[in-house]
This record gives structure tokens, sequence and C-alpha cells, in this order.
């Protein structure tokens, strides 16, 4: 009895130490990365992916290993390209919104089934969802290619802080500063 209460123990502790990395959908490799990106893929697939069939899933890494842990999310999780322009949903208040949420990369490198799970702040999960359909749409990711075949990347989870409402300077209040130019 002694042996599986220590077993059931342990395995509760090991699944809270370890954590499903949260990949970030609004930071875009720069150039020289996401052009040595397949030689680097290549040699940490075993590292940081879990395979089976036509689908990778990211691995858990403990908390000791975070170092890890970041250098498979810039490698399979991060993307190429986001864009600048979205759609903000209608009728939505000013403020920030936290969106916790789950999402896949397909074998073409772009966000699909994207599933809210939280949104704490100015949007709702309808409307987070709909601004999330917007801002990734024309996200894309470098293709995931394992022995000449095309993978999907599933069960990833994301966390983004959307800012809605208006666009206003910050500094049009400020006092135009004259000690700076003078000529």
């Amino acid at each position: 009895m002694r042996k599986y209460i220590v077993v059931i123990f342990l395995g509760i502790f090991a699944l809270s130490v370890s954590s499903s990395p949260i990949c970030n959908i609004n930071q875009e490799l720069n150039k020289d990365t996401a052009a040595k990106l397949s030689e680097f893929r290549g040699q940490t697939y075993s590292t940081c992916l879990t395979c089976a069939d036509s689908s990778c899933q990211l691995k858990a890494w403990p908390e000791e290993k975070k170092g890890d842990e970041a250098v498979c999310k810039l490698l399979f999780c991060t993307p190429s390209y986001v864009s600048k322009f979205f759609e903000k949903p209608d009728n939505v208040e000013s403020g920030k919104t936290k969106i916790e949420f789950s999402y896949i990369i397909n074998s073409k490198g772009k966000i699909k089934e994207v599933e809210v799970k939280s949104a704490k702040g100015a949007m709702n999960a309808r409307e987070s969802y709909k601004y999330l359909q917007s801002f990734t749409s024309k996200t894309q990711f470098e293709p995931l290619v394992v022995d000449d075949k095309a993978i999907t990347l599933i069960n990833l989870e994301g966390e983004h802080i959307a800012y809605t409402g208006k666009y206003e300077d910050i500094d049009k209040n400020m006092p135009v500063n004259q000690g700076i130019w003078r000529n």
C-alpha cells in the first residue's frame, strides 16, 4: 500500500513540476534564426518533441530546465511572420485582456483550431476568440518537416495580452520640451 501512495505522490509531484510550454504568437524569429531553422530543428527533434504518426507535440520540461524549454519554443513554436494589422471585435470596451488559449500549427505552418481557455479583462471569451482569429490569420510558422514529411504540431498552449480601444498618442498632452533641439 505504501508503494502505491509513494508512486501516486511522485506522479503528482512530477506533473506539478513539469509544465506545458507556453508559446508566444506575437514575436517573430529574427532573419538569421529563420534561415538556419531547419538545420537547428534537425538536431533537436528528439530532444524537444514527442511524435506519433503525422503529429508531434512539445515535451514538458521541469522547472530547472527552463533554458532547454526556451530553445525548443524558439525553434518549434515561434512564428516566422506576424502581421501587424488585424481587426478588433466590434463594440469592445477599451482595455486590456489576458487570453489563454490552445491551438495547433498545421503542416503548412498556419495556426488552426484555436480554443480560448480563459479571457480576463475587457473582452469576454467570444470576443477574445474573434480577436485571436483575426490576429493569427496571417501569422506564419516555418512548416515542420520530419523525414521529408510535413508534420502538425499539436497541443500548444498560448497566452496573449490584447489591448483594445482607440489608439491615442500617449504624448499628446505632454508639453513640448524646448531644451532638446536648439537652432
